[in-house]
């Protein structure tokens, strides 16, 4: 399901469409502990699929020149454009004489999508200094040129977009996303800038794509270069943006809500689209822990399932995507298996007195006046998709709760029509309600909500009414027991749905 090439990390992933198999290259890492060949982490890694949830791996694809000084650190991240039977790899070039601090794009062809010819006149594209990044302008020793991607102009020929920064005073006023312009996918000449927000320490991973008579582009963002309140929600600190424009080339602006896919902790990273039978999906990065625990410092991960792209007018979102449903192993619950509420003790609480009442029927209504309560369905799953329709007649909160493990560990997904930033959708684990995502989402009293959650194994998706709100991993809890979700509201809940997922660690 999520992917990754044997012993190894995925980071930055892009994909080429060719005829019904999606050619996918992504940078790669060693996982720590795993001997590999000397340099396989250098290369590119490749993989193919048909349907965008199962990846073949194939031999690494594309890696150092050591005979070029300019080209001899591992490539970092471009596109692959197929074009009248010929294959166009762009990457970003490094070398070792600076560190790989200096980048340049390269260029290098193919007619299978394997085997790659360097262009003989690399680099194709340097910053314009009309307008972009030279050595020691703005930051010394350090020209930002990197992770092009390359559309058809509407016009006539290709537009390619790439991370670079401008002049200025202070970091956040010098990041932008640099247009260029060519008619044969070999020679480029520079345009101004096609973003340039001048707020963001660093703008980077761009993709550009026209959906509804609207051009929108993705680029990643985070605390994590420099400076903080890059998002319109206050709860999201890293993640992907993404800004409009009537035209390809720019200039893009963000909208009120800048967020596509975002988190506070180990958000996703690397978003880029690819078009398959007539819909445009997303893929992105799914981050990791090290020693696969909580505490461990963040790293690179997997390459998630597929996502719908769509825009409801201005604002562009990812939705669910039921290609994820080809791995369903078993449903436990649904419309043949009515939810049943485990007997025994109250989940979450010391004293066994209800802090909730819950009437059980084919419609299921939770009610609290003071307290929350979970109704605990006596089933447990590791990796799962389980969803609700729920509606919140009046209160605080009402949800679903997932990962029980025990009397007194788990973890709550909250409807909140009136959260402490907002309506919001958020995420707890209980029973101290210490850890916490939250997104901005609207929730209204009395209106019903499909909520549905996507854990694979420490990867969690919530989605509302099949909008993704949250992407992010978590470790502790995986596995446990489910149930259903009340806090200080009347909330009824119908069409409750559990059904596991074929997951396997990555290797």
């Amino acid at each position: 399901m999520n992917y990754s090439p044997e012993s190894m990390y995925v980071w930055d992933a892009w994909c080429m469409p060719v005829g019904d198999t999606v050619h996918m290259y992504h940078l790669q890492r060693n996982r720590p502990g795993v001997s590999v060949p000397e340099g396989r982490q250098d290369m590119l890694g490749h993989a193919t699929s048909t349907d965008l949830v199962e990846w073949r791996q194939q031999p690494e694809t594309f890696g150092p020149d050591p005979t070029n000084p300019l080209d001899d650190r591992q490539p970092y991240t471009g596109c692959a454009v197929w074009h009248e039977g010929r294959a166009y790899l762009y990457y970003t070039m490094r070398a070792s004489a600076n560190q790989g601090r200096v980048q340049r794009i390269g260029l290098a062809a193919s007619t299978d999508g394997r085997h790659w010819q360097r262009h003989a006149g690399n680099p194709v594209i340097v910053p314009d200094p009309r307008w972009y990044a030279v050595e020691g302008n703005p930051v010394p020793g350090i020209v930002d040129c990197r992770d092009l991607v390359v559309v058809r102009n509407p016009l006539g020929g290709w537009l390619g977009f790439y991370a670079t920064r401008q002049p200025g005073g202070e970091l956040p006023q010098t990041s932008v996303i640099a247009c260029v312009r060519s008619d044969d996918l070999v020679h480029w000449d520079h345009l101004p800038p096609a973003f340039a927000p001048g707020k963001y320490a660093c703008i980077e991973v761009p993709d550009v794509f026209e959906m509804g008579g609207r051009w929108y582009m993705t680029c990643l963002a985070g605390n994590y270069y420099g400076n903080r309140g890059i998002f319109s929600d206050p709860n999201l600190v890293n993640g992907t943006m993404y800004a409009v424009s009537d035209r390809p080339e720019g200039p893009y602006r963000e909208l009120a809500d800048n967020a596509l896919v975002a988190a506070r902790s180990t958000g996703p990273i690397s978003s880029r689209s690819v078009c398959m039978d007539g819909q445009r999906y997303l893929l992105y990065t799914d981050r990791e822990r090290h020693d696969r625990t909580d505490w461990g410092n963040m790293t690179f991960g997997t390459v998630t399932t597929p996502k719908l792209l769509r825009t409801d007018g201005d604002r562009l979102y990812a939705a669910y995507c039921d290609r994820i449903e080809r791995e369903v192993e078993e449903e436990l619950v649904g419309p043949s298996r009515p939810p049943v509420q485990e007997p025994g003790r109250l989940w979450g609480q010391i004293w066994q007195l209800p802090s909730a009442r819950w009437n059980w029927g084919p419609e299921i209504t939770g009610r609290s006046s003071t307290g929350w309560g979970v109704a605990r369905l006596p089933l447990a799953a590791e990796s799962f998709i389980l969803e609700a329709t729920v509606t919140i007649q009046h209160g605080v909160a009402a949800g679903l709760a997932i990962r029980m493990s025990g009397e007194m560990s788990g973890a709550i997904v909250a409807l909140e029509p009136d959260g402490p930033t907002g309506p919001a959708v958020a995420y707890y684990e209980a029973p101290a309600f210490d850890f916490l995502e939250a997104r901005r989402t609207p929730i209204a009293q009395g209106r019903p909500l499909r909520l549905r959650i996507v854990n694979r194994l420490e990867h969690v998706e919530i989605y509302v009414n099949d909008d993704l709100r949250l992407a992010f991993s978590r470790y502790r809890g995986i596995g446990g027991k489910v149930g259903l979700f009340v806090d200080r509201a009347t909330a009824t809940f119908r069409d409750v749905r559990l059904r596991t997922l074929r997951v396997a660690q990555p290797m």
